[in-house]
């Protein structure tokens, strides 16, 4: 009896290391129709928990959070606010790198030379050659004492027109009539 009992469950054992053999392989064909299809994320989810089908197979590398808006551009404000010579772009490089706001990117180097020609068409920095940089004189002067209102009105007035282009200078350039969300004439 004790025979056919064992004998009995190596059956049922048989069968279900069967069914084990046969849900894995077509686990491996949807992991692998999967990966062909669009490379969606329930094939990289599925394949996961398998090894992967070849040597050599691509994962992709878990991406890193965004920066917040703004941050590169306040660090490279903050640490050249804070030189007193012009600094090159690696040493700002390696100061954005140390507080965790340099560039997420394959070249991190030619992205911030692109924030740094932004900031000088800005007119906040400027390059004194050799990719050395620093911010404008303007930038780095105390501002001046808080003059009385009607002085400073007089001042605006006294700001003369901008002189007629010279015919030769090309066509001229025409810049946006609107302030943030008006329209010219809506004020009337």
């Amino acid at each position: 009896m004790a025979d056919s009992f064992a004998e009995e469950l190596r059956a049922q054992l048989d069968g279900i290391q069967a069914e084990l053999e046969r849900l894995d392989a077509k686990r491996r064909l949807i992991d692998q129709l999967l990966r062909l299809e669009s490379g969606s994320a329930a094939a990289t989810a599925s394949s996961a928990d398998s090894p992967p089908a070849r040597r050599g197979s691509r994962r992709a590398a878990p991406k890193r959070p965004r920066l917040p808006r703004g941050l590169t551009t306040g660090k490279i404000r903050e640490f050249l606010g804070a030189q007193r010579e012009p600094v090159h772009a690696t040493a700002i490089l390696a100061y954005l790198e140390r507080h965790e706001a340099a560039p997420h990117s394959a070249k991190p180097m030619a992205t911030l030379q692109s924030n740094l020609q932004r900031l000088k068409e800005q007119g906040e920095i400027e390059n004194t050659g050799r990719n050395h940089w620093r911010l404008r004189a303007a930038q780095t002067a105390p501002p001046a004492p808080a003059a009385p209102a009607a002085a400073s009105t007089a001042s605006v007035a006294a700001t003369p027109a901008p002189a007629a282009p010279h015919p030769a200078a090309g066509p001229p350039v025409v810049r946006s009539t609107t302030t943030f969300g008006t329209r010219p004439g809506a004020g009337a």
